[in-house]
């Protein structure tokens, strides 16, 4: 049995149960900041893409945070979206990933591909693990 768009997780009729993504707000406090735009959470492309990035970021747990720019979200999202493609001169598509405020994938990328675009901004920031 599935609950709806607002429900928590969803049973599938194996009977296990799993947790809906949600969408993710950072602090801002941490030397790395992976952003993902979506279009709205849930949308097919932000599964894959947050899916990926949880993957990718677990290992580093306190350097990296993760924050959702959900184009169809309220007023706060749009008016960072509309940042961010101002920032990278253009209309980012979806899903688009940025560290640190640079667009780094317009798809989503092979986990290898993130970790060591990770590793990168880290050794740049002298964080490197």
């Amino acid at each position: 049995m599935k609950k709806g768009d607002s429900g928590e997780e969803v049973k599938i009729n194996s009977g296990k149960k799993f947790d809906r993504v949600q969408e993710r707000c950072a602090s801002g406090s941490a030397p790395v900041l992976l952003e993902i735009i979506c279009e709205r959470v849930h949308c097919v492309m932000y599964d894959y893409a947050i899916n990926t990035v949880d993957m990718v970021a677990k290992p580093y747990g306190d350097d990296i945070e993760i924050q959702t720019v959900v184009r169809r979200g309220g007023v706060k999202n749009a008016m960072r979206f509309m940042a961010l493609c101002k920032k990278a001169g253009k209309l980012l598509s979806v899903p688009t990933i940025l560290i640190n405020g640079e667009v780094y994938f317009t798809t989503v990328p092979l986990p290898e591909e993130l970790t060591h675009a990770i590793e990168t901004v880290l050794k740049k920031q002298g964080n490197k693990k």
